[in-house]
Order: structure tokens, then sequence, then C-alpha cells
């Protein structure tokens, strides 16, 4: 896990990249709760760079937050490669990017879906923005204002 000072004031935005799907979180402007941004689907490389882009830039954000996988999540190699090429290309977009943990998050969310009654037959997306949410309440927390 790797930490970035704050540089930028301003809300934030974060990314739970997956090979499927990539989850979409964002904060408010005093970085104090983080609230689910969507979930992409079927982009990968600069496109998905791009399409990030567009949504930090609509939000005036310059601080993105990736999730961390762990080392025994499934597929981890291949999520690692691709949440560290979509770091770089943020990057070289212009933007400040932190990566943080993302230990059980999507772990999280099912069980607390479950918990609290949801259904699980809406979109599979709905995990992706929720361990996004996670992530980032999680950076917040650890990085207060």
């Amino acid at each position: 896990m790797t930490t970035t000072p704050r540089n930028h004031p301003g809300a934030l935005l974060c990314v739970d990249y997956g090979l499927k799907r990539v989850g979409l979180a964002t904060s408010d402007e005093d970085r104090r709760l983080a609230v689910g941004a969507g979930w992409l689907e079927g982009l990968s490389g600069r496109s998905l760079a791009r399409t990030i882009k567009k949504e930090a830039d609509k939000r005036g954000i310059r601080e993105i937050v990736i999730g961390e996988p762990p080392e025994d999540a499934r597929e981890v190699g291949k999520v690692i490669d691709g949440a560290n090429r979509l770091a770089e290309a943020l990057k070289k977009l212009g933007f400040e990017v932190v990566r943080w943990d993302e230990s059980f998050t999507t772990a999280t969310a099912l069980a607390d879906r479950k918990k609290y009654g949801g259904k699980s037959s809406k979109p599979r997306g709905w995990i992706d923005e929720a361990a996004a949410i996670l992530i980032l309440q999680s950076y917040i927390e650890s990085n207060p204002p």
C-alpha cells in the first residue's frame, strides 16, 4: 500500500479496478464521505483511462485513489498489472494517483447486501461500485483533512 500526501484540495475519485468492471466512487469536497459514482464495463487501456479522465474532469477532481488488491486475490497478477497501467496512464493525463489497500471490500459489500436484505438480481456492477466506496472511505478515514 502506497500513500501520497494530499497536494490537491477538493473531492477525490476512487477506482476499484477489475478485469470485467471498474467501480467508481467519489468524495465530497471536504473529503469526509465517499459515495458511489457508478461503474464502467467493457473498457480497458486508453479508453478506460480517457473515460475516467472525463468523469474526474466533470467533477473537478485532480486526485484519484486506485484500489490495490491483496496478494491472494483471484487473478491478482492480471488485476495488479491492469491497475498499474491505469495508474500510469492517469498520471500521464495529469492526475495525482494514490494506491490504497482494497482487501475484503468486495466480500464486505456482498455481506452487507445480504445482511440488509438486498437482492442480488441487480446488475453485478453494484458490487464494484460498493467496493470503490469502501476503498475510498477507508482512505478518507486514514487521511483526515
